[in-house]
């Protein structure tokens, strides 16, 4: 009988890159990367962009910030629909209660977005609330119907943000084999649990809902940007704020966080105009949107906390 080879301890094993490690390092260095150029032009440029900011009256910011209040009400709905399409959901009380915190966390990483909203809403109704898996299939069909509805701004932005026509062409044929694949998936492998989450894309009527609400989500965030944008100075179009937009999502769906995104947005579509009033314009998203997640979360917040005390009473 011959021995089984022994392999050699001192033998490297093939190093395969850490996927999931080295996109989140790079999303944290694109982060990182957006705020030390804004900490930069605050302190070459700080002057400046405090005139451009000034512009901005209170009543602008308020509007700003109740539009990125109604955005996160919206995303909030979303996830009621799709749980609507699963058959059974908690409370409409308490998946606000935990999406508000869901959206605070979101800020510092919103890969986590889905796990820590999954986590907060099994702490109030167990039985009823989605697992994590099936939570992250849930924001896997919002942003499948998202991107549908932002693959027809960038046909609409393509002139300003100076793309070749097949990349939108590109994107929206991705966005129409995303839905397709996952509906395939679903109907492959209905016998899996964790594919309940995809069941929005086959209900009719909920899928209805769900594009309506991110229709709703893009409509707000473009008029904001619009307003801010328009308030320090740039005089863009419509054509460009969309593009701003589009620049913003774009960054956000790579970095760790969205603010980096929101804030770099402006300064990739107006940064030759204007370097000063980007800066601004992009401090002032990234603010209000900051602002709007704490007060959902001060709304959300008390009545997460009055639910845990009741199941535990």
């Amino acid at each position: 009988m011959s021995a089984a080879p022994v392999a050699n301890s001192g033998e490297s094993r093939d190093p395969r890159p850490d996927r999931p490690r080295l996109r989140l390092l790079s999303s944290i260095a694109g982060s990182v990367a957006v705020v030390g150029l804004l900490v930069y032009l605050l302190a070459t440029n700080g002057s400046k962009i405090e005139q451009a900011a000034q512009r901005t009256s209170a009543a602008d910011l308020v509007l700003v910030t109740l539009l990125a209040l109604v955005t996160l009400l919206a995303r909030t709905e979303a996830v009621v629909a799709c749980l609507n399409a699963m058959g059974e959901r908690p409370h409409r009380r308490d998946i606000h209660a935990s999406n508000s915190l869901t959206f605070l966390a979101a800020f510092v990483n919103h890969y986590l977005s889905s796990v820590v909203r999954a986590a907060l809403m099994r702490r109030v109704d167990r039985e009823r609330s989605p697992t994590i898996p099936q939570m992250i299939m849930v924001d896997t069909s919002t942003t499948l119907i998202e991107g549908l509805v932002v693959a027809a701004l960038i046909v609409i932005s393509a002139g300003a943000l100076k793309l070749s026509w097949w990349v939108p062409a590109l994107i929206v044929v991705g966005g129409i084999a995303g839905v397709a694949i996952a509906l395939g998936v679903r109907r492959r492998f209905a016998h899996l649990s964790i594919l309940r989450g995809l069941d929005v894309l086959a209900h009719s009527r909920q899928r209805v809902v769900v594009a309506a609400l991110m229709i709703v989500v893009v409509t707000t965030q473009v008029l904001r940007t619009l307003i801010v944008l328009r308030a320090v100075g740039l005089h863009p179009s419509l054509l460009q704020a969309v593009a701003t937009f589009v620049a913003g999502g774009v960054l956000s769906s790579l970095f760790a966080g969205p603010a980096g995104g929101t804030a770099g947005g402006p300064l990739l579509v107006f940064g030759h105009q204007s370097l000063a009033a980007s800066a601004a314009a992009g401090l002032e998203l990234s603010i209000t949107s900051l602002v709007a997640g704490m007060l959902y979360a001060v709304s959300g917040g008390p009545v997460f906390a009055w639910r845990l005390r009741q199941i535990r009473a």
